[in-house]
């Protein structure tokens, strides 16, 4: 298979230089790379004269991909594909994890951000689980219930869901249920209710916190399920669904077209992650490529990963390059009741690397965020880990095996230092510094730089022609 080639910052890589096909954009870092921007201007380009389909393939209704057009308007892309605003479809795959009453809502805002009719452009694999509204209940309760030992959840339900997915002896709907008649979705939710509310009630007993009780009155509600399907019909009346056809069509007769969209980062991979301060479902490019291999004449899947210039974290967990004194504010992650504020760091080398491993094979990377760093004299990079002992780790492998054996090894790495590398900053984005920041980059995490973002917008990406031929609403 072809390798795009290398270029610097000022070049013109392009993945037009590659053989059309199917591309995939996944974070490498703990998420917030900056991939709904990276996904966007990927619209911009492969539209035109055609609609691309930007599929989400993992993740759930907690990804918040940020998009910024070129007239200022900012929308976070929770479900939508992050490329609505540039003009492209958005399919959810079959291992997507739905939230239809968020869903509803995000249409709301794209239409109010300009769309015609968001939910036209969008069709749902039938085989997605549900996320409810008795999940995100049961989610918070968890979450309270581990009172200082939080493990970072986002408050919106995706973990019980996800377990309830892959149980085959727990009750799950599926988005083709919603569809279903009335008496029937209403038993179902009913089912997912009370078993919820059992498993609340123990741990409300258990753990009294009192922000957990009114939880608990909520998830108890004898209507709630009632309410929760009548809603649930009147979204599937407006929803197009499939079991995949659309996607395999587009992947057969035009797969340039297909961009695949990856929520989260690989840090938070389920199984090699920091546990327990992970998200629970898996966070590699394997979905993607699970997807592809449905059509087996579509060419070979490209994989793009995205990294920023400096680091960042969402919640609690190991993130050895944290610098508390880099002032680098957060105008679209501001401070949540779950997961508190953005930490900030310095960028991390051994990080980066592990973010390689646990995505598997990454053919360029995008670098965003560069022009947050700009006008510092000098920056710092963390090359190692220096471990509680004194051992020093540049390369830092995936832990797998039991769970008590994960834990031990993330409590081992809340106690790591960053040993720092010093680096002279930058000016702009044409600098010599610039350019000698990521080839130094590219060389120590073993990837080429496929392209750079100096800027939210589309157009202030480089390494392809990321500029719109529509007007400035992005539409």
């Amino acid at each position: 298979m072809p390798a795009c080639r290398d270029a610097s910052v000022g070049g013109d890589l392009a993945l037009r230089t590659c053989p059309e096909g199917p591309v995939a954009v996944l974070g490498l870092g703990f998420g917030d790379e900056g991939k709904g921007a990276v996904v966007d201007a990927l619209a911009r380009v492969r539209g035109r004269g055609r609609r691309p389909l930007v599929t989400r393939f993992n993740g759930g209704p907690q990804a918040a991909h940020h998009v910024v057009t070129a007239a200022g308007r900012v929308h976070c892309f929770a479900q939508f594909g992050a490329g609505a605003l540039a003009g492209a479809r958005s399919c959810l795959g079959r291992f997507m994890l739905v939230e239809p009453l968020a869903l509803a809502r995000e249409a709301e805002a794209l239409q109010a951000a300009g769309l015609v009719d968001p939910w036209a452009d969008l069709v749902v694999d039938r085989r997605c689980a549900v996320v409810t509204p008795f999940h995100r209940l049961l989610g918070r309760i968890e979450e309270l219930s581990r009172g200082t030992g939080r493990h970072g959840s986002c408050g919106l339900g995706v973990g019980p869901a996800w377990r309830d997915a892959h149980n085959p002896h727990a009750p799950c709907l599926r988005v083709g249920a919603l569809t279903g008649d009335r008496a029937g979705l209403v038993r179902a939710l009913r089912q997912i209710q009370l078993l919820k509310l059992d498993r609340a009630e123990q741990l409300a007993e258990a753990a009294p916190a009192p922000a957990i009780a009114p939880l608990v009155a909520k998830l108890a509600r004898p209507d709630l399920a009632d309410v929760v399907a009548d809603a649930y019909l009147a979204i599937a009346a407006r929803l197009h669904t499939d079991e995949g056809e659309q996607l395999r069509a587009a992947l057969q007769r035009d797969p340039g077209a297909v961009i695949f969209e990856g929520a989260h980062g690989a840090l938070l991979d389920a199984d090699r992650g920091f546990f327990p301060f992970v998200t629970p479902s898996p966070v590699s490019f394997a979905q993607a490529e699970a997807l592809c291999a449905e059509v087996p004449s579509a060419p070979p899947l490209r994989r793009l990963g995205v990294l920023r210039a400096h680091g960042t974290r969402h919640g609690p967990g190991p993130f050895v390059a944290e610098d508390p004194a880099l002032d680098l504010p957060e105008p679209h992650n501001l401070p949540g009741p779950w997961q508190g504020p953005m930490r900030v760091g310095w960028f991390d080398l051994v990080a980066a690397r592990l973010g390689r491993a646990i995505a598997g094979r990454v053919d360029g990377l995008v670098v965003t965020h560069l022009d947050r760093l700009a006008g510092r004299r000098q920056i710092s990079v963390c090359d190692a880990w220096i471990a509680k002992h004194g051992a020093v780790v540049r390369d830092f492998a995936p832990v797998e095996g039991s769970l008590e054996a994960r834990a031990a090894a993330t409590h081992a790495l809340l106690q790591a230092r960053p040993r720092w590398r010093r680096l002279p900053g930058w000016s702009g984005p044409d600098s010599r510094e610039l350019r000698e920041f990521l080839d130094f980059v590219a060389v120590e995490v073993g990837v080429p730089i496929a392209a750079t973002a100096w800027g939210p917008c589309a157009d202030d990406q480089r390494g392809w022609s990321a500029s719109a031929d529509g007007d400035e609403t992005g539409k």
